[in-house]
């Protein structure tokens, strides 16, 4: 993957065939459909902490909270997910023709004795204005995949990093992979976008 800044949009340049397809389920997996009520909820978590005894005031509160704001908050999520989902439907595979020598083509394997078909690369262009909901997005994701998969924990990624893939199943890996590849993205647009 390339990160490309121009003017008016950014564009995550020659994904891969597997980064593709963990980012084009960026706004299912943002939806919380895959995921339990709890991870669900820690999307719209009360506006009280556990340890405040209820009263009047405080179930007012969360009264207001329930009727005014979380429902305010889940139409800006469902937004933001369309306008992802509308870039994502935009999204082109690179034409041969386009592809900057850098990017990987599958040139050499033959050399090597392989038959290795070149491997497709994929191109999303994003609207400067579409910087927003796609970091809303992205977090929305990862807290749900953090929420569900408990995968914020320093521990088994430095173990990941230490023993390699093979230190867990491929199913868990994927999940890793997907989340830190949010994470990725979001801090390229904190750090390109974001601080304007």
């Amino acid at each position: 993957m390339r990160f490309i800044l121009t003017e008016d949009v950014w564009v995550l340049d020659a994904l891969s065939p597997t980064e593709w397809h963990l980012i084009r389920d960026l706004p299912e997996i943002a939806a919380g459909t895959r995921f339990g009520d709890k991870a669900r909820e820690r999307l719209f978590p009360s506006p009280l902490s556990e340890e405040v005894i209820a009263d009047e005031s405080t179930l007012a509160q969360v009264e207001d909270w329930e009727e005014l704001i979380r429902p305010e908050l889940e139409e800006s999520f469902a937004q933001a997910r369309f306008t992802v989902e509308k870039d994502l439907k935009n999204a082109r595979a690179i034409p041969l023709e386009e592809r900057d020598p850098s990017d990987g083509n599958g040139d050499g394997w033959e050399e090597a004795g392989y038959a290795m078909p070149r491997q497709q690369l994929y191109r999303v262009e994003v609207p400067h204005d579409h910087t927003e909901p796609w970091y809303s997005t992205l977090n929305q994701a990862r807290l749900l995949m953090h929420e569900e998969y408990d995968l914020a924990d320093a521990e088994e990624r430095t173990l990941i990093r230490s023993l390699g893939t093979g230190s867990m199943d491929e199913e868990r890996m994927l999940l890793f992979a997907q989340y830190e590849l949010f994470s990725v993205v979001q801090s390229i647009l904190v750090e390109n976008l974001m601080g304007e």
